[in-house]
C-alpha cells in the first residue's frame, strides 16, 4: 500500500486523496480496478460514493466531511456584542471584534459572513455612541445658561 506524501498516512491502492489529510494521491497509486469491497461507512454528500468510518475527507472526490458548525460562535458574537455593549460599551466591542476575528478565519463561507456583519453591527454601534456623546457635549455648554 502507498503512502501519503504530505502526512505519511497508509492509503490504499483506489483512493484519489488522502483519508486522513485531504492531500491529492499521485495518478501511478490509482489502479484499475478496486480491490476493496468495503460496505461500512456513510455516502459523500457531494458524489455519493461510499466513505469509510474513520476518514475525514471523500476518498472520490475530496470533499471535507465535518464540516464546522460555528453556531455557538456565532450566537456568541451577537449576542455578546449587542447586549455586552448595551452594559458596558468596552466589553461588547471587545467580544465582537474577538468573535468577528474568529468567524472570519474559518473556513466555512457563511460563518464569514456572519463575521463581518458583526464588524458591520460593530461599526454602527461606535458611529452611534459617538453621535451620542458629542450630543451630550454640546448640551452642556447649553446648562451654564
Amino acid at each position: 500500500m502507498p503512502f501519503c506524501s504530505n502526512c505519511g498516512e497508509e492509503v490504499s491502492n483506489s483512493t484519489k486523496f488522502c483519508p486522513k489529510c485531504g492531500n491529492a494521491m499521485n495518478a501511478e497509486n490509482e489502479p484499475a480496478s478496486n480491490p476493496q469491497n468495503n460496505t461500512s461507512g456513510i455516502n459523500c454528500p457531494k458524489c455519493g460514493s461510499l466513505i469509510p468510518f474513520g476518514n475525514t475527507v471523500c476518498l472520490k472526490c475530496g470533499t471535507p466531511l465535518n464540516q464546522e458548525n460555528n453556531t455557538a460562535a456565532i450566537i456568541i458574537g451577537y449576542v455578546g456584542t449587542i447586549v455586552g455593549t448595551l452594559l458596558f460599551l468596552f466589553l461588547g466591542i471587545i467580544i465582537g471584534i474577538i468573535s468577528a476575528v474568529y468567524l472570519i478565519t474559518r473556513p466555512s463561507k457563511s460563518a464569514k459572513i456572519h463575521g463581518v456583519i458583526i464588524i458591520i453591527i460593530l461599526v454602527i454601534i461606535i458611529l452611534i455612541w459617538f453621535s451620542y456623546m458629542s450630543y451630550v457635549n454640546s448640551m452642556r455648554s447649553y446648562y451654564y445658561y
